[in-house]
């Protein structure tokens, strides 16, 4: 399976949990254009956020992000500006990526005080993974307030919440037991539906390994969503697969 084993023990969790967060950067200005290649739908999302609404400055924030984690890091300033903006008018999520961004300090300067307010926001608008961002703060050896105790309560919080890289987090805790992978396949399932292409891709592998006249079409449907999400390893795996029937 694609799931490695982790060792079971809270600290080494929030360890690896640590190396497993893509690092962000961020800054303060926002962007008053796009790239020309940005498809006319996000314009027109841009027109939307000039014009206040928070939900399109949080998807405007979302895409500028990846744009900068692709190479184009001058564009972690203006998804930070979008993301404050948003997260400014209630936004849930947007407040959860500007406490995010706060806590990794790429372009804008970290500052631990102001990620622990928008990522207590965040979970206070109960955004997706606000106990999970928050236990990567409190884990923070950085951090000036790191509570290794606060960082495993937020953490317990995160899974019995079905956060999902805390779903993956507690899979891999069951397979480091010596517990079989259907014992760990509902946290498994969760991290895949919330969006984590590691599990997407696990669940397929899974399914190619039953013996179950759905099981083929089951794996292709995860791949073909962890291809539309940009996996290359799912998109290669698809050409090697036969047609439905």
């Amino acid at each position: 399976m694609i799931i490695a084993p982790l060792r079971n023990t809270n600290l080494t969790v929030l360890t690896i949990v640590l190396m497993l967060i893509a690092p962000l950067s961020a800054g303060s200005a926002t962007a008053s254009t796009l790239p020309e290649d940005a498809s006319q739908e996000l314009f027109d999302t841009l027109s939307m956020a000039k014009s206040g609404d928070a939900v399109a400055m949080y998807e405007i924030a979302l895409y500028l992000n990846a744009r900068a984690e692709d190479g184009a890091e001058e564009n972690y300033q203006l998804a930070f500006g979008w993301a404050l903006n948003a997260a400014r008018k209630g936004h849930p999520e947007a407040a959860e990526l500007t406490g995010s961004m706060y806590r990794q300090g790429f372009g804008i300067e970290q500052n631990y005080i102001k990620a622990r307010k928008w990522l207590e926001r965040a979970l206070a608008r109960n955004s997706k993974e606000p106990n999970f961002e928050l236990a990567i703060l409190y884990a923070d050896e950085n951090n000036p307030g790191r509570d290794k105790k606060r960082a495993a309560e937020l953490l317990a919080n995160a899974i019995r919440r079905n956060e999902p890289r805390a779903c993956l987090v507690a899979a891999r805790n069951k397979l480091n037991q010596g517990e079989a992978f259907k014992q760990a396949l509902p946290q498994v399932r969760c991290a895949a539906n919330g969006g984590l292409v590691q599990a997407m891709l696990t669940l397929a592998d899974y399914h190619l390994n039953r013996r179950s006249p759905d099981a083929l079409n089951e794996a292709k449907r995860w791949l073909e969503v962890a291809a539309e999400k940009g996996s290359e390893d799912a998109a290669s795996l698809l050409l090697q697969l036969p047609d439905k029937k």
